[in-house]
């Protein structure tokens, strides 16, 4: 038997109705007439619309009064729009070497009578590529006014529902079981991608999804990276190895970041542990109502200078956690870097880390956590070992 239409909305319909209605009125505030919502995740966030389609065009038309939402895309995500979502009113284009989805977009706005209207369209999103981009800027020219929406439901997003905290605490629970797996598993001898195999194997496993970007298992020289590289290496008896990646439930993600030691340690690297561990609780103390990022950035800059690690440390030092569709776990902005103005508020979800790579001697160190804003001290969400882990 077929699934109703809307039966499988990963939160109850009124919940997604309500983030709808709140979405509509925040754009008759801003006297917009309706939004051009390209961005997975807000599709996602606001309908429960769930698919990777979005790597090609699609496009949902939000009117600011009371209009069914109109989704454009193609015919093989109809099913799963109908399904995955409340949308019923879904259009299809059809790939031909002629084909300019825009066109069909600008045929639905023409039918909703927005012609010479304030559309705000969501641009810094991998749903809109800039060929997309043009293509909607030529085909629409003077017939409507385009406006950037200045991440509107990204920034609605970012305060969590206690249903949507419900589920990352279930993500949480699955990465904690996933680091305690990679730290047992971890032995000289084995490649560090069998690593990534056991950090796959346990969060599949466990019932997440399949991370939206490739985790970090960076070792030997290549653990002072901070993006992960190709070519798997074998682990030595005298080694390190940075692991840091995504654990997504219902599309919902926290963070990890760890360091594995082999052999001996040296002094160095330990200091190194023992500065990013105390940053990283004094930063994580910060993470309370009406904190400002850029005074978190401050406290890990301040504690790398003082260890001796200045020209170490990175730019930015964590960003907000949520929903996030590939290519990316980060789901920014906001980012917490030097002089952020956004404020700590309750229901905020944050990746904090503290890395740093001495580029002299080779030695990297690592960590961090996924958090939980409250109405008082934080809520940490991902575990961490109390003290560093040493293979010998």
């Amino acid at each position: 038997m077929a699934p109703l239409p809307g039966s499988m909305l990963p939160f109850p319909r009124d919940e997604h109705l309500a983030r709808q209605s709140r979405l509509r009125a925040e754009l008759r505030a801003r006297g917009a007439d309706a939004m051009l919502v390209f961005a997975q995740e807000s599709l996602y966030w606001l309908t429960g619309y769930d698919t990777g389609g979005y790597v090609f065009f699609q496009c949902a038309v939000v009117t600011a009064d009371d209009r069914p939402i109109v989704l454009l895309t193609r015919r093989p995500d109809l099913l799963q729009a109908r399904t995955t979502s409340t949308i019923e009113d879904i259009r299809i284009w059809w790939d031909a070497d002629d084909a300019n989805p825009a066109r069909d977009l600008l045929a639905i706005l023409q039918e909703l009578g927005l012609k010479g209207s304030r559309l705000l369209i969501e641009l810094n999103t991998h749903g809109l590529t800039g060929w997309n981009l043009w293509r909607c800027q030529t085909t629409f020219s003077d017939w409507c006014r385009l406006e950037d929406d200045g991440h509107l439901i990204r920034k609605m997003r970012v305060i969590k529902s206690p249903a949507e905290i419900a589920v990352m605490r279930k993500a949480a629970e699955i990465c904690d079981r996933s680091l305690q797996r990679v730290i047992e598993a971890a032995e000289p001898g084995m490649l560090d991608s069998d690593l990534k195999a056991v950090y796959l194997a346990s969060i599949l496993g466990d019932g997440a999804d399949m991370p939206p970007n490739a985790p970090l298992f960076n070792s030997g020289p290549r653990a002072v990276y901070g993006r992960g590289v190709t070519n798997p290496r074998r682990l030595e008896k005298q080694d390190q190895i940075l692991v840091e990646y995504p654990v997504p439930y219902r599309h919902y993600n926290v963070k990890t970041e760890w360091m594995i030691l082999f052999g001996q340690v040296p002094d160095r690297q330990r200091h190194m542990y023992d500065v990013a561990c105390e940053a990283l609780v004094k930063m994580t103390d910060l993470a309370r109502p009406g904190t400002p990022l850029g005074e978190i950035f401050d406290c890990y800059a301040n504690a790398l200078d003082a260890g001796g690690y200045r020209a170490a440390r990175y730019g930015a030092t964590g960003y907000s956690v949520g929903i996030s569709f590939a290519p990316t776990s980060m789901d920014v902005p906001p980012m917490i870097y030097s002089g952020a103005a956004t404020l700590c508020e309750p229901g905020m979800t944050l990746f904090y880390h503290v890395m740093s790579g001495d580029a002299d001697s080779g030695l990297a160190m690592g960590v961090g956590h996924t958090l939980l804003v409250t109405d008082a001290a934080p809520e940490v969400l991902t575990w961490l070992p109390d003290e560093l882990t040493v293979k010998t």
